[in-house]
């Protein structure tokens, strides 16, 4: 496998398997051009370095984010809050986080924002990255989690 892919993989292993105790499986991985798999809370990164910048987006369908929620918590949400918002948008910063640090080895440091959710249905997401995306869609409990990668030299 991929050296990226493999950092990516492990990052989502590691941060929802250590809260739910079951890691996610990866199902599938892909380039693609900005069409991905969008579950209905998705949380956006901005990602920058000395001579990069790009997008890490993570995105849940409404079940495996409750799921995620009920194993840190004790019982699922009943809809999404604000505070299911905040939680998605945490998750998905520590996914960041742990990529980041397994890029950083590699000698490529980078920065990443705070992340912006976007909830609903039927919605596509655009960023300003050029180069293709990569994609690597997981189950969790039979539910999807996707994530979104991609960085462009500046």
């Amino acid at each position: 496998m991929n050296p990226l892919i493999e950092a990516l993989k492990e990052s989502v292993e590691e941060v929802i398997g250590v809260y739910t105790g079951t890691p996610p499986v990866l199902k599938h991985y892909s380039t693609r051009q900005n069409e991905f798999p969008l579950g209905e809370i998705t949380a956006i990164a901005g990602l920058t370095g000395e001579k990069v910048s790009g997008a890490f987006v993570v995105s849940f369908s409404k079940e495996a984010l409750f799921k995620i929620l009920e194993a840190l918590f004790g019982s699922a949400p009943a809809e999404i809050t604000d505070e299911v918002e905040d939680a998605a948008g945490e998750m998905a910063n520590m996914i960041c986080g742990a990529f980041r640090r397994r890029f950083e080895k590699q000698g490529i440091p980078l920065s990443a924002s705070t992340p912006s959710i976007v909830t609903g249905k039927d919605y596509k997401l655009h960023t300003l990255c050029k180069s293709d995306h990569l994609v690597l869609e997981f189950e969790l409990n039979g539910h999807l989690l996707a994530l979104q990668f991609c960085l462009d030299k500046k």
